[in-house]
This record gives C-alpha cells, sequence and structure tokens, in this order.
C-alpha cells in the first residue's frame, strides 16, 4: 500500500528494511503518525499491511518501535554514581602513581593496570559513556582524567578495529600513559596559563621523546606502547613531531592512541577551550582523516561511538532539544531526531547540528 494512503492504526503485514539493509519497523508494528514521518523520511513510499487495519484507536498513546535501541538514558541514569566514583578513584590513583614517576623512578606498571582494569571492566557495560565522559570532569585534575579516559577509549577502539584481544590491554596502558613524558617537562612551562613561546613549545614536544625512554625501561610494557608515546603527535601527511614521519612508519597503537586522545581533548572543557559536543568532535575527527588522522581507524571510532546513541537526548544548534531515534551507519554523525512531535533528519538538514548531549 502507498504510504500517502495508509490507514492510521494499520499494522504492517512483512518488516520493513531501510536502503542499506537494516531493519526499520517490525512485522506486527502499528503505523501512526510518527511511523509514516519515518517511512516518508527514509523515502520509503509502499509497506505491506494487514487487510484488518484500523482507525486510530481511543485509548493509549501510539508509541514507535525501534529495532536495536538501547534505553540510553535510562542505563546511564543507573551508571552515573557507580560510575562517576570508579573513575573518580582511578584519577586518584593514577595521580599518586605518577607523582612517584616524576620523582625518577620507572613506571610501577603492574599498579597502573590494577587502575586501568575495573574502569575499563565497567565501561564496556555502559558503553554509552563514550558520548558523556566530559561530564565526569573536575578540571582541577584534566590530566589524570584525561590519562584514563584516553586509555579506556583506546581499548575500545582496539577491540573495533579487531587488534588481536591479548593485545588490548596494552593498547589500553598506551593511551593511559600517552603524555607520561611531561613528567620531565618544566611545569612553569605544563601550568603556563598563555600561549607558549617558540622555545617553551620545542620544550614541550620532547614529552614525546621522554615518554619513549621512560617506557622502554620500564618491564611489562611493549614495543607498542613506547612507539604510541613516541607517535602519537605525528600525522598522516608528515607534517607532526618530533620527527616529521608519514602514517606508513607509523605503529598501529600511535594511530589508535591520536584518535582517542583528539575525540577525549576536544569533547573537554579545557583552560584555552571550551568543550566541543561529542558529534562535532567526531565530525572534525572524519576531516582530520584526510591527512591527519588514520581514516579506517576513524570510520571505525565513529560508527563504534555512534551506535549506543538511540534515546540520548541532544540540543541542536538551533536550540531545540530533542532524542536521537535513528542512526544511519552510513552518515553516523547525522543521526535522526524527534523534536516537537517531528522527526529531523540530520543528513538532510544540513544547517542544524547536535551542539551538546545533554544531562539524562
Amino acid at each position: 500500500m502507498e504510504v500517502k494512503q495508509l490507514t492510521l492504526g494499520a499494522k504492517l503485514a512483512e518488516d520493513v528494511f531501510t536502503a542499506l539493509g537494516g531493519i526499520l519497523f517490525a512485522k506486527g508494528t502499528p503505523l501512526y503518525e510518527r511511523e509514516v514521518q519515518f517511512l516518508e523520511a527514509f523515502m520509503i513510499k509502499q509497506v505491506q499491511v494487514e487487510d484488518s487495519g484500523g482507525a486510530w484507536p481511543d485509548q493509549g498513546e501510539p508509541t514507535i518501535t525501534k529495532v536495536d535501541a538501547p534505553e540510553a538514558s535510562d542505563k546511564f541514569t543507573q551508571a552515573k554514581p557507580v560510575f562517576q566514583e570508579s573513575f573518580d578513584k582511578a584519577v586518584s590513583t593514577l595521580k599518586n602513581l605518577m607523582t612517584r614517576v616524576q620523582g625518577g623512578n620507572n613506571i610501577p606498571v603492574m599498579e597502573v593496570r590494577e587502575v586501568v582494569t575495573p574502569i575499563i571492566t565497567e565501561f564496556q557495560q555502559q558503553p554509552q559513556v563514550l558520548l558523556s565522559l566530559r561530564r565526569f570532569a573536575k578540571m582541577d585534575s584534566y590530566a589524570y582524567e584525561h590519562a584514563v579516559a584516553v586509555g579506556i577509549i583506546s581499548y575500545m577502539i582496539a577491540k573495533w578495529v579487531k587488534v588481536p584481544e591479548k593485545e588490548w590491554m596494552q593498547v589500553a596502558l598506551a593511551g593511559t600513559l600517552l603524555d607520561i613524558g611531561k613528567t620531565k617537562i618544566d611545569r612553569r612551562i605544563l601550568q603556563k596559563p598563555g600561549k607558549l613561546t617558540p622555545d617553551e613549545f620545542e620544550e614541550m614536544k620532547k614529552h614525546t621523546v621522554y615518554g619513549y625512554q621512560i617506557i622502554k625501561s620500564s618491564h611489562g610494557l611493549s614495543e607498542g606502547v613506547a612507539l604510541a608515546a613516541l607517535q602519537h603527535h605525528e600525522r598522516e601527511d608528515g607534517s607532526g613531531y618530533p620527527l616529521g614521519l608519514p602514517g606508513s612508519k607509523l605503529h598501529l597503537y600511535s594511530k589508535i592512541v591520536a584518535v582517542a586522545d583528539v575525540y577525549h581533548a576536544m569533547s573537554s572543557d579545557r583552560v584555552h577551550q571550551k568543550a566541543l559536543s561529542p558529534y562535532q568532535v567526531v565530525e572534525q575527527l572524519v576531516q582530520d582523516s584526510f591527512g591527519k588522522l588514520d581514516p579506517t581507524i576513524v570510520r571505525t571510532f565513529v560508527e563504534g561511538i555512534t551506535q549506543f546513541a538511540v534515546g540520548t537526548l541532544v540540543e541542536l544548534s538551533d536550540g531545540t532539544i530533542g532524542k536521537i531515534v535513528f542512526t544511519d551507519r552510513n552518515h553516523p554523525t547525522r543521526p535522526m531526531v524527534e523534536t516537537g512531535g517531528k522527526i529531523v533528519n540530520l543528513v538532510e538538514a544540513r544547517h542544524l547540528s547536535i551542539v551538546r548531549v545533554m544531562e539524562q
């Protein structure tokens, strides 16, 4: 039957699929105004309905059937206190461990693993927190929050890009220890509120080499972890530092942690920069995948991080609040948002963007 001729309340006689093969509505779903909006948004012109399609019932509110749509907001409401406590504990413990390294000691690798392991375990049970890491931040310990977060994100990327499972923890440690070389940088440079002078920036860049040296001298860390510290500011087109290496010369771990590093930094409040929404950040990552960051890793990360977004409340750039109801794998940063009783397809509404993921 033509979608435009549907009787409200008619039930689907067959599953309805998107052009990419994903299921949009299951057989038996009653079709009301919102469901019809979805069909039209996906440019589906005809569907099979049961013969006994009825009129709009008087009782009950029509509901939309979402397939593979976890209730992210409910899960996050439950997860937040527990995750916040675990995150704060990991940050505090890591801060104490890094103070020992500043004193000239080697990295206490087993103790760092003990910090990272439980928070990763909890994170995997609540992966939608990837879109919400900003709300766990406390600014006064950003460097250590960043280290914990980049370790978590790097672990997830390693899984998504099919790194062998036995290496996942090493990748997580590479992310956590990314900036360990900064323990040897003058604190006046690290904490300078204004822009660094050219000489100060040259000194700051040495944290990559210092990090490589510290990790190499510590037991229990692979060569990949050391190279990640050395190369995480290198770029695919050879424009990075310290050696100006092209992507073909970079270790896989360094490519993974570079994406995690940029994502968390840009989606966090820092001294010189207000946080961008996760969706603005991943769109920037996609742009940076043309010459700066590894395109395969960026694409896999963007698909991975947006798959948990259904049910998330967001603010659009025109100030309206809505809920993400569908994410198209071909356009993961431009989901469909239900707001004011209508479905806004951000693939088509290019003048709009998601500027904030809301507190749940």
